[in-house]
């Protein structure tokens, strides 16, 4: 490897210059680089470039996953110091990660392209479309509550959404579900509960743009009263509800070796970083 392009591991030291590349390629603010740093900064799991200087020149961070039972990483945060752009620094980055994440049994990387353009750089990586969803717009419900919904704990929430994932034939777990629930409300989501007809206990997590609630995740099958309990306790207009159908390309896939899944395999992100 070029000596000014260390393959390293970064320190607490580290997190200014890691805030700034955050804030800079993502367009967020100082207090979402933060959030990130201070709720999922592993020094294990983000892996850095480092210039002839020591700096931090380019950085992705791998979590931990689950297809189904097998090992593998989600590619997460991916940013390049904006002075060092152009360089192909991404590429070298991402050679040693998974190099890494191979000599550590792992199975198959994933990601979620920020932008549609990113589908065929990552393509020349090796990656392939494999993570897909639906939408289905919802326009005319009037607002009222007929559900009593309320704020689950996080170890309620996890374990109904673990339930719910089993039921897909090929279904992403992150390793991460304390930081799931946070990100969902720190970029002004929420997930809620509500009893069911049946006593089965439904959960519903979702994430607000303007007047539209994007319903992410449910475990119980979409109903107008639901629909309309969710309009009248967020204040929104309309619903989109996102299914785990075929629909649209979402996430994209790359075995490390011989590749654990069916060449032809279909999964379907929902509730997911970068979503």
């Amino acid at each position: 490897m070029n000596d000014h392009h260390l393959f390293d591991f970064p320190t607490s030291e580290d997190i200014p210059v890691l805030s700034f590349m955050w804030q800079t390629c993502f367009g967020e603010t100082q207090e979402d680089a933060l959030f990130f740093l201070k709720n999922r900064f592993r020094p294990g799991e983000t892996l850095i470039l480092r210039n002839g200087a020591g700096m931090p020149v380019s950085m992705m961070t791998l979590i931990p996953a689950r297809l189904n039972n097998v090992a593998g990483a989600y590619l997460y945060g991916v940013a390049t110091h904006p002075d060092y752009r152009g360089q192909g620094l991404m590429h070298l980055l991402h050679r040693e990660s998974v190099q890494y994440l191979a000599s550590q049994g792992t199975r198959f990387t994933c990601l979620v392209p920020a932008t549609h353009s990113l589908f065929s750089l990552y393509a020349e990586l090796g990656y392939e479309v494999r993570f897909y969803r639906a939408r289905r717009e919802y326009y005319n419900l009037t607002p009222c509550p007929f559900n009593d919904l309320h704020f689950p704990s996080m170890v309620d929430f996890t374990a109904m959404r673990s339930e719910y994932l089993q039921r897909l034939p090929y279904r992403l777990r992150l390793l991460c579900p304390d930081y799931l629930y946070q990100e969902l409300r720190h970029y002004g989501g929420d997930a809620v509960s509500f009893a069911c007809p049946n006593d089965k206990t439904g959960y519903a997590a979702y994430t607000l743009s303007g007047s539209t609630l994007y319903l992410r995740e449910c475990n119980v099958d979409f109903t107008p009263e639901l629909g309309a309990s969710l309009l009248a306790y967020t204040g929104c207009r309309q619903i989109t509800v996102e299914l785990p159908e075929p629909g649209y390309p979402i996430g994209m896939y790359r075995p490390l070796g011989t590749d654990p899944f069916p060449d032809d395999f279909t999964a379907y992100l929902s509730l997911c970083l970068d979503t």
